[in-house]
């Protein structure tokens, strides 16, 4: 009884303690005290009691996975564990609001972190870390000193480009990095690939697209980024981004599928909620072209101007309409598909039938692709010509491949 009783005086003192720190801010001094101080002092006094009583009579070590699990066998230690598990979550939360609130990242930002610590501990500092090196990004300013490793030079001209999106960007790299650890650990699959592959491949693609965003916003004028359109373009982005990254690692997480999951009611809320936030997204950049073309943009090289321009239309006009056609079908295959079908290395595309994700990627690029093509005819003087000419043949290209995957044919076929 005694066991139990404290298992549940352990978690209401870390629920206070946690509702102190998410709920009621303003008592910063009291709710800091309580979760790096008291509280887990007051854990530590029952860890330390529980040390006392169980740790003689629990068999194991620290020598192997199978000799910790047998030290926790017993209900003391077991119970001791979750104490010290409790502790130091508190301790790492109280931490986490602490830097947050000196360095001026707003509450409702660091919420969702807390609550990630709560539940997951070290999942929500490796977020707070990532989080708090995107906010000193977000903070960056055009002409900021820094030291002279050309390096750091380079990176402070990225990342003032527009602040807010390279921070975002930064956060979606940096997600790479655990991601792609955990499908390294984790052998389950979705559809033969492994469920973590997805996740992987959207947070590369979202990083560059808004990475791509924020590098073409200076091209604009301070009044359109001051604007409503202006503001659509840098939150409108990260908002859309954020949600259909999120759910689509959620549900990489319980081995499901995010696209095309009409299994139960909410799952096709979501699958519709996901295709209004992709047209959202895609049309960020249709808003930001408007704003490149106004009589009020910075001066730019005008050949390089009119690729970014159309790229950024292209992009809209191309990946609405192809992710368009291929949400409304069952799939992004057109064709029987089994499981022994070889693929496109990394990329996951089909060889043996149709597959509308390959002119949808060829679609979302056609910003980056427009902008290097228009930056290279810009240092070689040629005319605009070269730049409409280029931009007709690449939508020619999208099409053709539209086309091609609609009548069921692979890109590469094998």
């Amino acid at each position: 009884m005694m066991i139990d009783t404290l298992f549940t005086a352990g978690n209401l003192l870390a629920m206070a303690s946690w509702g102190l720190l998410i709920f009621l801010p303003r008592w910063r001094g009291v709710a800091q005290t309580v979760s790096t101080v008291a509280a887990p002092a007051l854990l530590a006094v029952a860890y330390s009691a529980l040390i006392g009583v169980w740790w003689s009579r629990s068999q194991g070590g620290f020598g192997s996975l199978d000799e910790v699990h047998a030290l926790f066998q017993t209900r003391g230690a077991l119970l001791a564990g979750w104490l010290h598990y409790l502790a130091f979550d508190l301790m790492i939360g109280g931490w986490i609001a602490q830097k947050s609130r000196l360095e001026g990242i707003p509450h409702f930002v660091v919420v969702p972190i807390l609550i990630l610590t709560f539940l997951f501990g070290p999942m929500g500092y490796l977020v707070s870390l990532i989080v708090r090196a995107a906010w000193r990004i977000r903070l960056s300013r055009p002409g900021q000193k820094t030291d002279d490793w050309p390096f750091n030079q380079g990176l402070s001209r990225l990342t003032t480009r527009e602040p807010r999106l390279m921070a975002s960007a930064f956060a979606c790299f940096a997600m790479i990095i655990p991601i792609a650890f955990t499908a390294t650990i984790d052998d389950r699959t979705l559809e033969g690939v492994n469920v973590w592959f997805k996740p992987l491949k959207f947070l590369i693609s979202s990083g560059l697209f808004l990475a791509t965003l924020g590098f073409f916003m200076p091209m604009t004028s301070d009044a359109f980024r001051r604007s409503s359109a202006g503001r659509f373009v840098v939150w409108g982005s990260i908002a859309t981004t954020l949600f259909e990254l999120v759910y689509i690692i959620w549900r990489a997480s319980r081995e499901e599928a995010s696209h095309f999951n009409l299994s139960t009611p909410i799952a096709g809320a979501m699958y519709a909620l996901m295709g209004i936030g992709a047209t959202a997204l895609s049309a960020t950049g249709l808003v930001l072209a408007w704003g490149i073309t106004r009589s009020d943009a910075t001066h730019f090289h005008p050949n390089y101007r009119l690729a970014v321009m159309l790229g950024l239309i292209l992009t809209f006009v191309l990946g609405v309409t192809s992710g368009g056609v291929m949400s409304a079908g069952p799939g992004h295959f057109v064709g029987a598909t089994s499981a022994a079908d070889t693929v496109i290395p990394w990329f996951g595309w089909s060889r043996k039938v149709g597959d509308l994700r390959v002119p949808h990627f060829m679609a979302l690029h056609a910003q980056q692709i427009l902008a290097i093509v228009g930056f290279l005819v810009a240092r070689l003087h040629a005319g605009r010509a070269t730049i409409i000419g280029f931009a007709c043949c690449y939508s020619v290209a999208v099409n053709a491949l539209f086309l091609q995957a609609l009548a069921g044919f692979p890109l590469l076929p094998g």
